[in-house]
């Protein structure tokens, strides 16, 4: 008999399939469990070290013994006439059948069962370096303070994000539950997180004390905690010591050296904190008060990078929502960014705030990869960084890498407005309109006021052709433009040629030069082409940013297929020439 007939008869092959089934499910409990049971990051690996060392044992023992109605023998000691391998071989079968079901159902749940991937937050119990920092407490006797607290927890956020280890939920997410009576498990499973940093800050002048505990949201035991006593100079340090204390709590084990905190002058830092609330609601009010006190900051720190590419992100949003005179704010935007980046080349915000300019103030969609690629060389693990990237390839007439990108950011980012703002749009981009309709319904419940909210949510739903419900929505924004832009395209949907006629025409009377891309998008739905194509071209000309998606745009698509739309896509592609 031939060695592979006998291997065969003796059962080794069906065995050798059984273990190795039943080791790839033991490994998958044990990933499962270790989280839970705490176990240390080695414990899988030493499993998967004794199931790959049991392995030729169990081919051995397969060959040499044999299971017998008398109990387990030598396979010598058996007389051939009485060898029940064959009905072991049976049994085997069965099992082997069995444990694939197992093995395959096992597969099905974990990749496309138990929740609906766009919308639902990592589970924590299989991420365990993954943390939120809640806003620190303000414990000082003033008050007006607490902009250092909030400011200070921002900065650790910040810090911690760039350990490539470390999963860390962003300020909008974790700030969420300021002001919430939330318990710290409740918190956890929210945010899809592991852990939660907490603590207090008590400013007196020159002096701060500083409290933070880690908590483990899985049973509330504090990992650590520590209080530190110092003079305002010290904060630094004291943010450097904060993240290496998480990082040794977690045993991550670092292949470079931890991130430092941005030092700059005590005055300057404090000035820098108070420009984050402001920032928040993009009014134009909150932009010029955060310009006031970046402006005081590189008063006293002229190369402070994270002040200058601050900045720079403000004069953007004024250029873009026109706050400001256009180009002579767009060219502020640049001269600050570029400063960012000269001021420290491994900067990443400043190669992102060069991205923005491109892109928006000169449509030079390769200046804003490049910039893009070097700042993700700087930090691979920054996600806004990745979905600005994958953001470009819909400019380019691929939504779907942006797409996921924007899923990929409301796992991490689960109760981020931010995040679900983008999803709505890339989910519209690809034409997933429920999709769209949940997460920008997801943003006005985070966030109810933010602007445009109500313009969002009513192109998805006139996307999806719930025309009744998208009037609703736009004639509840509060700015005008944006509600006759609505009624152009619903009016006419509903048949209701005059009240639609009316709305467009009044929008561009009303246009300022920052209207373009919104009046190019009704006039193709009401298929007026020409027209349509024709404005386009001059938001193209205004660095109007509405347009940039144009390839995607699902209001244009009565303009596919026409050689002058065709023309327009391949300029608005094509590099300028100069982002200066």
């Amino acid at each position: 008999m031939s060695l592979f007939a006998e291997l065969k008869r003796r059962n080794v092959f069906r065995v050798a399939l059984a273990y190795a089934v039943v080791a790839w499910l033991l490994l998958q409990v044990g990933d499962t469990l270790a989280p839970a049971l705490r176990l240390p990051d080695w414990a899988t690996s030493l499993l998967a070290f004794f199931l790959i060392l049991g392995f030729p044992l169990a081919i051995l023992f397969a060959w040499a013994y044999e299971m017998t109605p008398e109990g387990l023998k030598l396979e010598k000691e058996v007389e051939s006439d009485k060898s029940v391998t064959t009905a072991t071989g049976r049994k085997l079968n069965i099992l082997i059948i069995g444990l694939l079901a197992i093995a395959v159902a096992y597969f099905a749940y974990d990749k496309f069962g138990g929740s609906d991937e766009s919308m639902v937050a990592v589970d924590a119990a299989t991420e365990r370096h993954s943390i939120a920092v809640l806003p620190f407490v303000n414990m000082s006797s003033d008050p007006e303070q607490e902009y250092f607290s909030d400011g200070l927890s921002e900065e650790l956020l910040n810090l911690l994000a760039k350990i490539p280890q470390l999963r860390v939920t962003s300020r909008s997410s974790a700030f969420y539950f300021k002001g919430r009576d939330a318990k710290i498990a409740d918190i956890g499973r929210e945010l899809g997180v592991s852990y939660v940093l907490e603590g207090s800050v008590r400013k007196s002048e020159d002096s701060i004390r500083i409290t933070a505990q880690l908590i483990d949201v899985r049973d509330d035991s504090h990992v650590w905690s520590e209080t530190w006593d110092r003079d305002l100079t010290n904060i630094f340090d004291i943010q450097d010591e904060i993240a290496a204390a998480v990082a040794s709590a977690l045993r991550i084990q670092l292949v470079d050296e931890l991130p430092h905190a941005y030092v700059t002058d005590p005055d300057a830092y404090a000035l820098y904190l108070r420009t984050s609330e402001l920032m928040s609601d993009y009014s134009q009010a909150g932009l010029e008060a955060a310009e006031v006190l970046l402006q005081q900051t590189l008063e006293i720190d002229p190369d402070y990078a994270p002040a200058l590419a601050r900045l720079s992100s403000i004069y953007s949003t004024m250029a873009a929502w026109s706050y400001r005179p256009r180009e002579e704010t767009a060219r502020l935007a640049r001269t600050y960014a570029q400063r960012a980046v000269d001021s420290d080349p491994n900067f990443a915000d400043g190669y992102l705030a060069l991205a923005v300019y491109a892109l928006d103030e000169r449509h030079d969609l390769a200046a804003a990869e490049r910039y893009t690629r070097n700042a993700l060389a700087i930090e691979p693990q920054s996600l806004n960084a990745r979905l600005r990237l994958a953001s470009l390839s819909a400019l380019r007439g691929d939504a779907m890498p942006f797409l996921k990108a924007a899923r990929e950011m409301v796992k991490t980012d689960p109760l981020s407005a931010i995040a679900y703002r983008h999803l709505g749009h890339a989910a519209m981009y690809e034409g997933h309109y429920d999709e769209a309709i949940q997460a920008l319904r997801k943003v006005q419940q985070i966030e109810p006021e933010s602007i445009v909210n109500h313009t969002t949510l009513g192109q998805a739903l006139f996307l999806a052709q719930n025309y009744e419900e998208a009037l609703a929505e736009f004639e509840q924004e509060p700015i005008e433009e944006f509600r006759l832009y609505g009624r152009a395209m619903v009016h006419f949907r509903l048949g209701d040629a005059e009240k639609s006629e009316r709305a467009i025409q009044t929008l561009i009377e009303m246009d300022d030069g920052t209207w373009a891309a919104q009046i190019a998008g009704a006039q193709a739905v009401r298929g007026e082409i020409d027209s349509a194509i024709q404005w386009l071209n001059r938001g193209y000309e205004r660095y109007d940013i509405g347009v940039n998606f144009a390839a995607v745009n699902p209001f244009l698509e009565n303009l596919h297929g026409d050689p002058r739309f065709d023309a327009f896509l391949v300029r608005l592609q094509s590099p300028p020439g100069s982002t200066d």
